[in-house]
């Protein structure tokens, strides 16, 4: 497929690891510089599309619209309904009322892949005429086995497992677009959420995961041999403080693709003052406050880095002197994971969850370790609260007890 054309306005490819080429739809320079929200859209095809040209230049055509419309300082038109669930998808991006306009840029990636699944397995369908069967026919085809690659087949893979993530994620974009769509009325809306209200999909289910306090000290002593004291002193911050993996290492973005790319989100040296790191959290803008003084591992951590490097970002990668990228901070975790004895299946995400596991098993108030974590509520926090043999201890201890007190 090619670059941009009139049919594909503003499509571009980048090319990633191993040589594979990812699309991408990017905005005109010029407008991002005069305030565009956004720069550059991940398009995803989705898997056994016939015809990926023709889903591309669709959505690059939507997305190149919404921009034209935007720089003219007109509010843009509506997109047409006619009925069918790919032009109510179309309705719900372009609308500038719609929650989606108020999605922040990773949400909306995660949303956009869903709708994409939708609409090119099942856009040219009439809300008027769908009933339950077509939504268990949808959600069953889109948890199919991806076809094996020929790299697979070569190394005698047989089959891949179902997907049952992109089947829930289509499922669950498809009750929000369907919500949306009932608050302005459309017909056959209403009829397709009643259905979808009757209706249950197996859920993905949340990790189970959780990095305890040995994970950390191995990984600790692991990433200083392999001469990574920055992962060290990352992944304590992450465990100590109870911090999401962005709110301590930041991110990297760009404002455009012509612009250069800018760090911010992450931890820096300001963020400490006597003792005290107070900082608030990217994703609520909650505000958390440490005393460090408190924290051993951390401040030991923390003494390591040279005093005339205390400025700035906190945690530096020893390969480009600057803030890591998140996807070689992942590649790094895994490799020292590794060599730590750490389980693949604790990732550097679940350092959080340990966090807030263990406080909970020391029988921390719920409400103190809400506050640390940076939540908004309580029953976030016991989302990120691992089953432990600690926690059903503890109730059979009470219970027998209190046959013992009332006998």
């Amino acid at each position: 497929m090619k670059e941009t054309t009139p049919a594909a306005p503003g499509l571009k490819w980048r090319s990633r690891k191993g040589g594979r080429r990812v699309p991408y739809w990017v905005a005109r320079a010029e407008l991002v510089k005069r305030g565009y929200p956004l720069s550059t859209v991940p398009l995803h095809v989705p898997d056994g599309h016939p015809d990926p040209a023709a889903f591309l230049a669709d959505r690059c055509r939507l997305l190149q619209a919404e921009m034209l419309e935007w720089a003219s300082g007109h509010q843009p038109e509506r997109a047409t309904f006619d009925g069918t669930l790919g032009t109510l998808i179309d309705v719900y991006r372009a609308d500038r009322e719609s929650p989606y306009s108020k999605l922040q840029h990773h949400t909306r990636q995660f949303y956009d892949y869903g709708l994409d699944l939708l609409k090119a397995h099942a856009g040219a369908r009439r809300l008027d005429k769908v009933a339950g069967r077509d939504i268990r026919q949808w959600h069953a085809h889109l948890r199919k086995p991806a076809a094996l690659t020929e790299k697979q087949i070569a190394a005698g893979v047989t089959e891949n497992p179902e997907r049952a993530r992109r089947a829930y994620a289509a499922i669950q974009m498809l009750r929000v677009v369907i919500g949306y769509g009932v608050t302005e009325r459309l017909a056959g809306c209403r009829d397709v959420r009643d259905i979808l209200e009757e209706m249950e999909f197996e859920s993905t289910g949340r990790r189970e995961s959780q990095m305890t306090y040995a994970h950390v000290c191995a990984f600790r002593k692991a990433a200083h041999e392999a001469g990574r004291p920055s992962m060290a002193l990352g992944v304590t911050l992450q465990f100590d403080l109870s911090m999401r993996q962005g709110d301590v290492i930041g991110k990297w973005s760009r404002e455009s693709e012509s612009a250069e790319a800018r760090w911010s989100g992450g931890l820096t040296w300001s963020h400490i003052k006597d003792g005290v790191l107070v900082k608030r959290t990217n994703k609520t803008a909650t505000k958390v406050e440490h005393d460090l003084t408190r924290l051993p591992d951390t401040q030991a951590e923390l003494a390591l880095v040279p005093a005339e490097r205390r400025v700035g970002p906190i945690v530096i990668c020893e390969g480009t002197g600057l803030p890591y990228r998140r996807r070689f901070y992942a590649a790094e975790f895994r490799r020292i994971a590794r060599l730590a004895g750490i389980p693949d299946d604790v990732w550097s995400m679940d350092a959080r969850a340990g966090a807030v596991t263990e406080a909970l098993d020391a029988g921390a108030d719920d409400s103190d370790v809400m506050n640390t974590a940076g939540h908004t509520q309580v029953s976030t926090t016991h989302r990120y609260n691992r089953s432990s043999l600690k926690k059903t201890a503890r109730v059979a201890e009470l219970r027998i007890a209190s046959r013992k007190n009332g006998a």
